[in-house]
């Protein structure tokens, strides 16, 4: 059954200011277009006024709210939204206990308080920290620490000696620690030749990790991810990387062995980063991007390779004229041509 809050309940709840009646029922929340009278609506503009009713309440920032509604005022939009969407659907609620179908190994610490979903399994030496999670068939490898609160999804691994940090989450088959790519080419007629990777991983606090998301080992020392830091899915993290904290990474994106990545940097969807070198800190990189070089606190980039944004967004444009310029060239030699003939 939903749960039902009065509109005072909820604004004190995220720190909003009431408007009209704050007895008022509200079982849920709306999605765009939908504008249900039991359920809150968000409205980012006054323009989305016109499509909603008066008899709506309504979620906006105080100068886009309008008058007449009940609902909630607030100071940011976006973190207002995030912030009941967890009050209405609460996740990972399950009862601390162990699963008879997980497997623990006897020189295993778990805490009372985690859940051990079924078909779990937690090496020998591994630690599970309090009000951790595990939902199933998670795979937690020798020597291997989960930190306090922190959630793995199904079929989530982290593999041996890799510490995760605190309140982290790791969607399903993510995989932390895996061996790093580290080959010696043997050409034609050699065999190929694999550097053992005997380093490990550490994952900061607050850290999310998307599905299929590969974070790999380092060759001798650490591949880091920092506190804060956000990869969505199929992002891969080479060997030896550091992800600076708070840092925000989109779907597809890779990043070569031994990059360091600055704090508060974001990576749009399938960019990339070449190995061995130093992203700083705040720099911001489109989507499909390749940096091969070395960037400067704040810039922004994109193309391939990428160059200043800016820059880049000429470069194009200027393309988009290169057919009508070969027109008129070809024009003016035909002219010189028939002026030489004559």
């Amino acid at each position: 059954m939903k749960k039902c809050y009065t509109l005072a309940e909820l604004a004190a709840a995220i720190g909003a200011e009431v408007c009209g009646n704050g007895e008022r029922k509200i079982i849920g929340l709306s999605d765009d277009g939908e504008n249900s009278p039991d359920r809150l609506s968000f409205m980012d503009s006054l323009k989305k006024a016109r499509d909603i009713p008066n008899n709506v309440a309504v979620v906006a920032n105080a100068q886009n709210f309008p008058e007449g509604y009940d609902g909630m005022k607030v100071t940011s939009f976006r973190a207002a939204m995030a912030k009941l969407l967890y009050i209405f659907e609460p996740r990972y609620e399950y009862a601390p206990g162990v699963s008879p179908m997980a497997f623990i190994a006897p020189s295993a610490k778990v805490h009372e308080t985690a859940f051990i979903g079924p078909n779990c399994t937690i090496s020998a030496g591994a630690i599970i920290g309090k009000n951790v999670k595990l939902i199933a068939n998670v795979y937690v490898g020798p020597d291997a620490e989960i930190g306090d609160d922190s959630v793995l999804e199904p079929m989530a691994v982290v593999q041996r000696r890799t510490k995760i940090g605190k309140r982290c989450l790791l969607h399903s088959c993510a995989v932390i620690g895996a061996d790093g790519f580290g080959i010696i080419p043997g050409g034609p007629d050699g065999k190929n030749v694999k550097i053992p990777q005997i380093g490990t991983v550490i994952i900061g606090d607050d850290v999310e990790i998307g599905a299929c998301t590969c974070v790999d080992r380092a060759t001798i020392s650490t591949t880091a991810v920092k506190d804060g830091a956000k990869l969505a899915g199929q992002v891969q993290i080479g060997h030896n990387c550091s992800v600076g904290k708070n840092c925000v990474i989109a779907n597809q994106s890779g990043v070569a062995g031994s990059t360091t990545i600055g704090d508060g940097v974001v990576m749009g969807a399938r960019s990339g980063l070449n190995g061995h070198i130093n992203i700083a800190r705040g720099t911001q990189i489109a989507g499909v991007a390749i940096v091969m070089k070395d960037t400067k606190p704040g810039q922004i980039l994109s193309g391939h390779p990428a160059i200043d944004h800016m820059e880049n967004y000429r470069f194009r444009a200027s393309l988009r004229r290169v057919p009508e310029l070969l027109k008129r060239v070809k024009e003016l030699e035909r002219k010189i041509d028939d002026a030489s003939n004559a």
